[in-house]
C-alpha cells in the first residue's frame, strides 16, 4: 500500500506522534506535514498526496475550507477529517467539502489504521 500521507495538524505534539505512529504502521508510505490549512493547500498543489489527515480547528483557514480547496485542486486525493468535533454539523460540512471519512480523535487509536488501510487500497 504505497502512497503519500499529508498530516495537517497545528498541535506539534499531536502531529509528531501521529507521524511517528503512522510511519511505523505504514512504512511504505511517504509522509508530509503541514501546520495550517494554507500550508496544506500549497503542499497539495505542488505534490498531491494519496491521503490528507485533516484537523478541523486550525489557525486561519479551517480544515473544512482547506478540504474544499484541496478537493478542487486534486479530486483524487482522499481527505480524512481527524478532529475533536463529533457533531452532525461538522460531519455534514466535511462531507459537503469532499471529505472521504470523518473520525473523532477519541476513536483514533482503534479506528484510524483500518480506515487508512481502506483509503489506501
Amino acid at each position: 500500500m504505497k502512497g503519500t500521507i499529508l498530516i495537517v495538524e497545528d498541535n506539534d505534539v499531536v502531529r509528531e506522534s501521529l507521524q511517528d505512529w503512522l510511519s511505523v504502521t505504514f512504512p511504505e508510505c511517504t509522509f508530509m506535514i503541514a501546520k495550517s490549512g494554507e500550508e496544506a493547500v500549497e503542499k497539495v498543489a505542488n505534490r498531491p498526496p494519496t491521503i490528507v489527515l485533516m484537523d478541523i480547528g486550525l489557525p486561519g483557514m479551517s480544515g473544512i475550507q482547506a478540504t474544499r480547496m484541496i478537493k478542487a485542486a486534486s479530486p483524487k486525493t482522499k481527505v480524512l477529517m481527524l478532529t475533536i468535533y463529533n457533531d452532525v454539523e461538522h460531519r455534514a460540512d466535511a462531507s459537503t467539502a469532499g471529505a472521504s471519512a470523518y473520525l473523532s480523535k477519541g476513536k483514533m487509536h482503534s479506528e484510524l489504521v483500518p480506515l487508512m488501510k481502506r483509503l489506501l487500497s
